[in-house]
């Protein structure tokens, strides 16, 4: 018998949107992200996107991946956010893979995978973090001010089932 988490877990209002979301690991961590994004680096709410999928299948396996929040400014996605408990280096790879698969016509430039107590700030195209901690988010006005230079690469269409199976491995173990 399958578990309802609309019934299991208690519903706290989100930031974001308003409504009662489950107070799960993953909420609360989004929870952190979206008010620390706001309240202490300049983001605005209509720069969030919440919850895009990528949908993979892998030997007739189909699962959809999801991307927390997405920093969207003037129609170009900067920047995506993960998060999920435990070490936020073993998934690095996870995040930038899905980075590197949520838009078909760029690569995402710029990633974070968080916890409630750490965050890897991850150069996308170099495929590697480049600073640690909640501290090395950059500011909405830094962020613009790194993804000047438009639009980043395209993901190579051979490069596209490896990053599949990477996130899938990465999604469904853990």
């Amino acid at each position: 018998m399958a578990v309802n988490p609309e019934t299991l877990f208690v519903k706290k209002p989100c930031y974001i949107t308003g409504k009662l979301v489950p107070d799960t690991d993953r909420e609360r961590i989004r929870q952190k992200l979206a008010q620390y994004l706001v309240e202490e680096l300049g983001y605005r709410l209509s720069d969030f996107v919440l919850d895009r999928e990528i949908h993979l299948e892998i030997k007739g396996c189909k699962v959809i991946a999801l991307v927390d929040i997405s920093i969207v400014i003037d129609d170009r996605y900067l920047m995506i956010l993960r998060g999920g408990p435990g070490s936020v280096v073993t998934r690095e790879a996870g995040t930038v893979s899905a980075a590197r698969l949520l838009i078909p016509d760029y690569i995402v430039p710029w990633a974070v995978q968080a916890n409630l107590f750490d965050a890897a700030f991850i150069n996308v195209k170099k495929k590697k973090a480049v600073a640690y901690g909640w501290d090395a988010i950059p500011t909405r006005k830094k962020l613009l001010e790194m993804t000047s230079d438009w639009p980043p690469p395209k993901l190579p269409d051979s490069r596209i089932p490896a990053e599949r199976q990477i996130l899938y491995s990465y999604d469904t173990h853990g």
